[in-house]
């Protein structure tokens, strides 16, 4: 039986019923750094592609024209290879409007904070990884902003230690200005009593007013790590998809350059 790594690798270089030479390559490389006869994981990939060309054969020939040149092309190229026509898929799935439907769903449904958010990130996980230019694109734009963690002293420290130690510095602060002696142990001991007494004001003050604030960015960062792991798998199959799409590429190289 294979990694669960390894199978997760197999199965996203496949997701489109496409396999490259280099996503050969790259799966019998990987296979053989963990230990992996790479013959009898390239026998176990062919198995694969040929139970997929099985089932396709029962499908519908999932293949158009060219408007340009009539051409017949794959539903998986955005590009002609006759005349070089742009080709819109107009029989993208939309996938990632599921997703969003789904997560609302979730969202309205889900009462307790923490299965919603579980329930969410399973959905999330789950969802296949686009292969068509419109739902990859749409996908990276919707996902990529909740990839990356929010940094910020509320969300780091939380409401209540973060007011608390802006208050308290103030006040000792204050203290220390204005004690009655002139001794620096008289004026330290001085602004210590006060910063503390206003500072846990402070602290139980800001944890109310601030709390509502802060959980919306507490919320977004724990979700950020597994956006950023379904980023990352669209990102190298449209590595394979779109790489002759140089606009499509560069925009991707710039989403990825920003998740880092």
């Amino acid at each position: 039986m294979l990694s669960p790594e390894l199978n997760g690798l197999i199965d996203a270089a496949l997701t489109d019923g496409l396999l490259s030479d280099q996503e050969r390559a790259v799966i019998k490389k990987r296979a053989l750094l963990e230990g992996y006869d790479p013959d009898e994981v390239d026998i176990y990939i062919n198995s694969r592609l040929q139970q997929m060309q099985i089932e396709a054969q029962g499908a519908v020939a999932k293949v158009r024209k060219c408007p340009a040149c009539n051409a017949i092309i794959s539903y998986m190229q955005t590009r002609c290879p006759q005349c070089g026509t742009e080709i819109a898929n107009v029989g993208a799935t939309k996938s990632v409007q599921k997703l969003s439907d789904m997560i609302n769903e979730i969202t309205a449904t889900e009462l307790i904070k923490d299965k919603r958010q579980e329930r969410i990130k399973n959905a999330i996980k789950s969802f296949p990884v686009p292969t068509t230019k419109e739902d990859i694109m749409e996908f990276l734009f919707m996902a990529a902003p909740n990839a990356k963690k929010k940094k910020t002293f509320l969300s780091i420290l939380g409401p209540a230690l973060t007011v608390g130690l802006i208050v308290f510095a103030l006040f000792f602060i204050l203290g220390f200005v204005t004690a009655e002696k002139n001794t620096i142990g008289d004026r330290l001991e001085g602004g210590v009593i006060l910063g503390i007494f206003f500072g846990v004001i402070g602290a139980a003050v800001g944890h109310g007013a601030l709390k509502k604030r802060v959980e919306p960015v507490r919320d977004q960062n724990k979700m950020a790590d597994v956006w950023r792991t379904k980023c990352e798998q669209v990102i190298a199959k449209a590595k394979f998809i779109l790489r002759e799409d140089a606009g499509a590429m560069n925009t991707i190289r710039d989403i990825e350059k920003d998740l880092s």
